[in-house]
């Protein structure tokens, strides 16, 4: 196993340093276990805020059921996974 890892946060390198010099084990399972260790247990390793989803939520909406009010939503589409794994895999583009 071959792990790369960019720390660009100086106390959190140091810390995990400081945790691998301090134990006997090979580097992999050190820096896997240092990585365990401090980005989820340790809250005041990652500071992030978070938002309120009702203050930034917006309905769409397409004006479907006007120009048809009979359409149901998706009732086009034939494969429902395919039509899933390509929404998840063009999300990110």
């Amino acid at each position: 196993m071959t792990i790369n890892l960019e720390i660009k946060d100086r106390a959190l390198e140091e810390k995990i340093l400081s945790y691998i010099s301090n134990r006997q084990k090979e580097v992999n399972e050190l820096i896997l276990e240092a990585l365990e260790h401090f980005l989820k247990k340790d809250s005041s390793s990652l500071k992030y805020k978070i938002k309120n989803p009702e203050e930034y939520a917006k309905t769409l909406d397409f004006n479907i059921k006007e120009s048809n009010p009979n359409y149901k939503l998706f009732e086009d589409i034939e494969n429902i996974a395919e039509y899933s794994k390509e929404l998840r895999k063009n999300a990110w583009k």
